[in-house]
């Protein structure tokens, strides 16, 4: 799949995040860079995000605001309800399809080898799935129903990643925010207490 000048930009930046944060070597870090555009590339396209204008934001507002009977409305009154609001909406959609995906890829990708290493000090799959769960976002489809943990643990919507990822998430996993997720079942129970409360912090 080929990518365009932005694209190329964004696996760049990717690439210097992959080394200088994750702890990749060059090589390594080009080639998961370049799996993982492609994987979020494909995403955006599969998803119909891949596209539309950087203004869609206005038509999602129209639908709502018009109680359209729509995949979409439904997805972003769940999305609300976990306190998504309309800055959040608006940054998603002006934000490059690629790179909003690109965001979801990595962390994806921080929680597989956080998991890795668990199993690596002796964890069992099941006590490292729980720790990945209780100190580590996951995104994706709010409607999704999970097999697993109560309606708060649920995946969180896309939209939310840049203020968790700007305001709350960090790696190596701080002692402040250890100490604060000791008070919830899930890392996404956790954003989800802080976005409906306006403790999100901003873009």
């Amino acid at each position: 799949m080929r990518l365009d000048r932005n694209e190329k930009a964004i696996l760049l930046s990717y690439i210097n995040t992959y080394t200088n944060t994750l702890g990749m070597d060059l090589r390594t870090a080009k080639k998961t860079a370049k799996i993982n555009i492609i994987i979020s590339k494909q995403i955006a396209i599969n998803e119909g995000f891949y596209g539309l204008p950087p203004d869609y934001w206005k038509e999602i507002f129209k639908m709502e605001k018009e109680n359209k009977d729509d995949y979409r409305t439904k997805r972003y009154k769940r999305a609300r309800q976990d306190g998504v609001k309309d800055e959040d909406i608006v940054y998603f959609f002006e934000t490059h399809p690629v790179e909003r995906y690109m965001m979801n890829e990595t962390q994806s990708l921080i929680n597989i080898n956080a998991k890795i290493t668990g199993l690596k000090e002796g964890q069992s799959s099941e006590e490292s799935t729980r720790f990945i769960r209780k100190n580590f976002p996951s995104y994706g489809d709010p409607l999704t129903e999970l097999t697993y943990g109560g309606e708060e643990d649920r995946l969180l919507p896309h939209e939310l990643i840049f203020k968790v990822n700007k305001n709350i998430f960090s790696y190596p996993i701080s002692d402040k925010l250890k100490d604060n997720l000791k008070k919830f079942s899930s890392f996404n129970a956790y954003v989800r207490f802080l976005a409906r409360n306006d403790k999100l912090g901003t873009i």
